[in-house]
């Protein structure tokens, strides 16, 4: 069985997240937004949190893994996300 495509599990991640009232959005690069941010911004209760979605066996990028760092640093709480599953889990986590 082929591992699901990244736009597959992006969808699901946000699917989970706004089931569980997060407000949820895929962060669409381009030219201007800043290179590396994760794939999925979500919000509730005015905490923001991102995810970055990866297909199984896959890892973020050098300039990924650069930014979730600078966003953790800044407070603000990051995964990666290889199914909504993890998603739900990270969702848990972070709501106390």
């Amino acid at each position: 069985m082929k591992p699901p495509l990244e736009k597959t599990i992006v969808a699901k991640v946000i699917a989970a997240a706004k089931a569980r009232g997060w407000w949820a959005m895929k962060n669409h690069g381009s030219g201007y937004s800043v290179a590396g941010l994760p794939d999925i911004l979500v919000i509730k209760e005015g905490r923001a949190a991102w995810m970055e979605a990866k297909r199984p066996g896959e890892e973020p990028t050098r300039i990924q893994e650069h930014r979730m760092r600078e966003l953790a640093a800044a407070g603000c709480p990051v995964a990666v996300v290889r199914s909504a599953g993890d998603a739900i889990e990270f969702l848990e986590q972070i709501s106390g």
